[in-house]
């Protein structure tokens, strides 16, 4: 499903040398979505875990991975990231692949960002054969769930996902390639 947008930028795999940019971004983009639902602590044992140098280096250094960061004007506007993952059984397909994190800045919701991230996402997975992508999203992430539902995602099963010592609820969305 192709998605015209307004997105003005550029979308590039990232590379090993764009790992200090990746953590401070994605650092900033969690953040700015959460940071009015979250606790102080939580929001600091998150970002601290979440993004550590050699995680994000392994991520986005791992053949399998598909890891591509969107630029206006050279600055960092967004990412996203997919990998292999074990599915959970909800997801029922062995050829899926987990989009972990689709990240941009709140400066560019509306943009037509996040429909060229997510169009990134859905064909580089299907050039890897995958027939399912699927994630977990917070239950009451009410603008990326409807994002996921324009996106033709449906919820699947749900999860427990814990960010600092909150444990919240996810949902498990999945569709089709």
């Amino acid at each position: 499903m192709s998605r015209q947008n307004k997105f003005n930028g550029t979308v590039r795999k990232a590379l090993a040398l764009d790992v200090d940019r990746l953590i401070k971004l994605g650092k900033r983009c969690f953040y700015e979505a959460f940071n009015d639902m979250t606790a102080p602590e939580d929001m600091a044992a998150y970002l601290t875990s979440t993004f550590q140098e050699s995680e994000i280096k392994w991520q986005v250094t791992d053949d399998r991975s598909l890891f591509y960061i969107a630029e206006i004007d050279s600055n960092p506007a967004g990412y996203v990231y997919s990998h292999p993952a074990v599915a959970p059984d909800c997801v029922k397909n062995e050829a899926a692949i987990k989009l972990e994190r689709i990240y941009l800045r709140k400066r560019y919701y509306g943009s037509g960002l996040a429909d060229t991230l997510m169009q990134t996402a859905i064909d580089e997975s299907r050039f890897r054969a995958y027939q399912v992508i699927w994630l977990s999203s917070w239950e009451l992430n009410d603008r990326a769930n409807a994002f996921y539902k324009k996106w033709e995602f449906k919820v699947v099963g749900r999860q427990k996902f814990t960010v600092g010592s909150d444990i919240q609820n996810d949902y498990i969305l999945s569709r089709k390639l």
